[in-house]
């Protein structure tokens, strides 16, 4: 999840994402608010090795679970900022923002942010922040795969 629609990942692609992942790796979901709580609740009932932990635990214990991660998948939000210093591997999913108006995620490489197609949306970024986007741009994050994500994920591991 993000702070601004245009930095969303489509939620039907990210169900893809975690389906094939949770095939072969243990799989912990974070978000908050009872909105991405309930999402995740559905995910963890659909898939095996799927944990949600949104509203069940507290930022501190959060942060203990993330700074054991071996890789975070997260949008261009807050989750991505906090793992990376805790110094946890990020791949970084970018809709209408982009890694360089300096927002990456501290010391990650640039291979690890998978960006929107630029020939389909060549505005981008259109802001800094992702509040302010051509509506046509609302969903340039779903042009990255989710073959394209789990590929990244797996090369990391």
């Amino acid at each position: 999840f993000a702070a601004h629609e245009g930095k969303m990942y489509p939620l039907t692609l990210m169900k893809t994402v975690i389906e094939n992942l949770s095939k072969d790796y243990k799989l912990i979901l974070f978000g908050g608010g009872p909105y991405e709580s309930e999402i995740l609740n559905e995910f963890q009932t659909s898939f095996n090795n799927t944990i949600n932990l949104a509203g069940k635990v507290s930022l501190n214990e959060e942060m203990d679970v993330i700074s054991n991660l071996d890789v975070m998948l997260s949008m261009d939000s807050g989750n991505a900022h906090i793992a990376a210093m805790l110094g946890v591997k990020v791949v970084t999913i970018w809709g209408v923002t982009h890694p360089f108006a300096g927002f990456a995620p501290f010391n990650q490489p640039e291979h690890h942010a998978l960006m929107a197609d630029r020939e389909a949306f060549p505005l981008i970024p259109t802001s800094v922040y992702g509040n302010k986007y051509p509506e046509s741009y609302k969903e340039a994050a779903g042009s990255i795969s989710p073959k394209t994500i789990v590929e990244k994920i797996k090369s990391i591991i």
